[in-house]
């Protein structure tokens, strides 16, 4: 079970810088990003369109993006109403530590006319294991504002690095925009920030490997 907030930007950003940490982290030193790799239709390769910026404690990595829009309406081809990007990130995680994804942030621009929708989702799961998680949230017109979004992730539900290796994770985001409702109508959707990049954070949850028995 997830926890879908919607926030003000202000508020996000107050939200995050008073979370107090409540559990043990490793070194910072040891953790960093050794590879990214991306691709798909919201994230062409050539020129690069997405980057991994991880933050300075190690407990998040925030997306940007450079091309991800959607839009729908009268003369859009349907294919511009679903973008997607498969991103690979290889993080260096110090022994006897695993981490998960807690939450995600969305911070975006949508402009939606009355009965049109804007969907983003992102699903993550490690290399090799076959459990997921998504987060998700979703804007309905008529608006044309940025938006904040905190999903939060149920503890049971998080799905964790294993013991003692760097296994990639892997982040599949697509956004959608839908006028079925009115055809007629139109919008797009996009998840920049205030810099102009497409921002999506992602929260990071550490725990200690169980220690192997004698």
């Amino acid at each position: 079970m997830k926890l879908t907030t919607i926030l003000p930007l202000v508020a996000l950003a107050a939200t995050a810088a008073s979370a107090a940490p409540t559990e043990p982290t490793p070194d910072p030193n040891q953790v960093y990003v050794k590879g990214v790799s991306y691709n798909g239709s919201g994230c062409p390769i050539s020129p690069p369109s997405a980057q991994v910026v991880l933050a300075d404690d190690k407990k998040s990595f925030t997306v940007l993006f450079d091309k991800f829009i959607a839009s729908a309406g009268p003369g859009i081809p349907r294919t511009e109403n679903r973008k997607n990007c498969q991103l690979t990130v290889q993080l260096h995680i110090p022994g006897g530590w695993q981490y998960s994804i807690a939450s995600a942030d969305f911070r975006g621009w949508a402009e939606l006319d009355k009965d049109v929708t804007g969907r983003q989702q992102s699903i993550y799961y490690f290399q090799g294991d076959g459990r997921t998680t998504t987060t998700e949230m979703s804007v309905n017109g008529p608006i044309a504002k940025n938006y904040a979004i905190r999903d939060e992730i149920d503890f049971t539900s998080q799905s964790w690095s294993p013991c003692g290796e760097d296994r990639p994770v892997n982040i599949n985001t697509s956004i959608f925009v839908s006028n079925t409702k009115n055809p007629k109508a139109g919008g797009v959707l996009t998840t920049d920030s205030v810099d102009g990049k497409i921002v999506q954070k992602y929260q990071f949850q550490w725990k200690k490997c169980p220690q192997a028995k004698a």
